[in-house]
């Protein structure tokens, strides 16, 4: 009876096993698939709205990028010309280009930068991440103007 007991118990754990195993799997097919953008929507469809405070509508895409301005943050108001610049680092250390005084980005956080008219922004391979729109960027992303960058506990906007 005791080896019956003993054999019921050992294939309860390989079940409970095998079980742990499919969710961890499913779970890291859900991540790979939201990184990937797999599910998101098209171009000129809805996309659902992001938990958090309503994100602006982009200004026309006609106008240049003249102003960085922190529009949440320890350092709300903070602005800088960019006008004239080609990459701007962003980051807690003093060797950034704009520093954001905000203890929860790194050192150097992310980067925008431009190409041709039009600005990317990219991680710097943050502990706590870039959120473009209210979505966490791992490749660098086109920032139209209004669209709010979030890095720790700061948002950035580009602003004509």
């Amino acid at each position: 009876m005791d080896a019956a007991i003993l054999t019921f118990v050992r294939i309860a754990l390989l079940v409970l096993l095998w079980v742990f195993i499919l969710v961890a799997l499913m779970a890291m097919r859900a991540d790979t698939n939201r990184v990937a953008g797999v599910g998101r929507a098209r171009p000129g469809t809805a996309r659902p709205a992001p938990s958090g405070p309503p994100v602006k509508a982009p200004v026309a895409r006609r106008e240049q990028a003249r102003v960085l301005t922190v529009v949440d943050g320890p350092l709300t108001g903070s602005h800088m010309d960019v006008s004239q610049l080609e990459s701007v680092i962003l980051g807690r250390s003093q060797d950034c280009d704009f520093v954001l005084g905000d203890d929860y980005a790194s050192s150097h956080h992310s980067r925008l930068f431009r190409r041709g008219s039009e600005w990317f922004v990219e991680d710097l391979e943050s502990r706590n991440g870039t959120y473009l729109g209210g979505y966490r960027i791992d490749q660098p992303e086109r920032v139209q103007l209004g669209t709010d960058i979030k890095m720790g506990g700061t948002t950035v906007r580009l602003m004509p």
